[in-house]
């Protein structure tokens, strides 16, 4: 590729990039809301901070901070739904299409399995249950997940490769086309999985050279002219550089003549004897997509190849996705509707172990002389469980009087406790998970 023409490709892959996390913004911020949820922090930030000790000042004396506890309730039923998953073992089904088995005879079964075989092997050796379950679990509780089919070269020394089913542990590393309509994505015509912390030796050490074979030495002046180019992609924190190294999967097209023979036949029709032997009855044109892959650090290309598939390698997960009401595109797991009676949940249940924690020992209503010679035994009462507790029977003026009694303090417990029930009962009917399968009749939550 010419150097004008890689630069022009350069920047069109930059800003398909931008675009698609500039369209996946408000998506990204809410799967990171919901994953923190799901670690059961439901308290924002202005909570935790009202609810902190406070100092004596303005003449007000100190006072404790307030409970905020962090009861994580969604991971109970994300668990019955991603345990069932987990004990379906999908994977990939060799069904023949012998619908026309009448007209071309009937499909061989030693080739379905020994395709099998391949397919179980290729699922078992890439460990690609695995990448399903870490999609899925993603899914159920933000909305989606994403795991690739790739290929790799076998150990050795060998040139051979494999495909691979691999999981992306960090899904936000993702950036698809946002045009695509499909739920899988499929019908992207670009993708990107992106690595922002490559460290700077590591990038040194593997690139070398560009995608054109030409020596390319990095040093730590180059990365500085490279960094104030664009410091987007070459960052320093404190004393340590990385780079953004990101895998751009992209489609091309030839468009081509495919065309109908009087026998029946199709062909394309660059492909046919140029004397006239074959009869066309009738054509049209056609836009046949092949896939690309390079891998780019915002500079320069550091490798391309051709991509071996028609299809782009990304597989998108989806749980339940919104019908578009503001034009943006939102995907929704177990976790978002469920959030604000979790945390509704721990609101009460903080609110009932301060009321507790907080409630005063009611004092002792007494008759002036009642105790005299028992006060240390009153005053440890306040802190300690006492057999007894003796008394005099005549005050000081003589007079008989009952027993000393605490005066009544009310504590709403019971207040408390009615709306910790109802945060529980909203939980059930917003994850769809009700008793008794939210995890009371059965052992398999783990």
């Amino acid at each position: 590729m010419p150097s004008r023409d890689r630069q022009e490709f350069l920047q069109q892959a930059k800003k398909r990039w931008e675009l698609g996390r500039q369209a996946d913004k408000g998506q990204r911020d809410r799967e990171r809301a919901d994953l923190k949820a799901y670690s059961g922090d439901t308290w924002s930030q202005a909570d935790i901070a009202a609810r902190q000790p406070v100092n004596a000042t303005a003449g007000l004396p100190p006072m404790p901070g307030r409970p905020t506890l962090k009861i994580p309730l969604l991971r109970e039923p994300i668990k019955q739904v991603t345990n069932q998953e987990r004990q379906s073992e999908l994977g990939v089904e060799l069904v023949p299409a012998d619908d026309f088995a009448g007209l071309v005879g009937s499909y061989d079964q030693s080739e379905i399995e020994l395709r099998e075989g391949l397919v179980r092997r290729l699922q078992r050796e890439s460990e690609a249950a695995d990448a399903r379950t870490w999609a899925f679990d993603r899914a159920v509780k933000c909305g989606r997940g994403f795991y690739y089919v790739t290929t790799r070269y076998l150990p050795g020394q060998t040139w051979d490769q494999e495909i691979a089913i691999e999981r992306i542990f960090n899904q936000e590393s993702v950036t698809l086309d946002p045009a695509h309509e499909q739920p899988d994505g499929s019908d992207c015509e670009w993708e990107f999985i992106t690595n922002d912390y490559v460290p700077f030796e590591i990038y040194r050490k593997t690139w070398r050279k560009n995608a054109d074979g030409e020596s390319n030495p990095i040093t730590t002046e180059t990365f500085q002219s490279f960094q104030d180019g664009d410091p987007n992609w070459f960052k320093t924190e404190g004393d340590l550089k990385y780079v953004r190294v990101t895998d751009y999967y992209y489609k091309e097209y030839e468009a081509r003549t495919l065309v109908q023979l009087a026998d029946g036949q199709t062909a394309w029709k660059d492909e046919l004897p140029k004397d006239g032997s074959v009869e066309v009855i009738d054509e049209r044109r056609v836009l046949e997509p092949s896939v690309k892959w390079c891998k780019l650090d915002g500079i320069q290309i550091l490798e391309e190849t051709d991509w071996p598939s028609p299809h782009l390698p990304i597989v998108k997960i989806l749980a339940e996705e919104m019908q578009p009401y503001d034009g943006e595109r939102r995907a929704e797991g177990m976790v978002r509707p469920a959030a604000d009676s979790n945390m509704g949940f721990n609101a009460m249940l903080s609110k009932g172990v301060e009321l507790i924690g907080l409630a005063p020992i009611p004092p002792l209503m007494i008759a002036e002389g009642q105790v005299e010679g028992y006060e240390a035994w009153y005053q440890a009462a306040s802190t300690r469980t006492l057999p007894y507790l003796p008394y005099k029977t005549k005050d000081l003026e003589g007079n008989i009087v009952g027993a000393p009694q605490r005066t009544p303090v009310d504590t709403p417990i019971a207040a408390v406790a009615t709306f910790m029930q109802v945060f529980r009962d909203t939980l059930q009917s917003t994850t769809l998970v009700h008793d008794p399968t939210l995890g009371r009749a059965s052992s398999d939550v783990k």
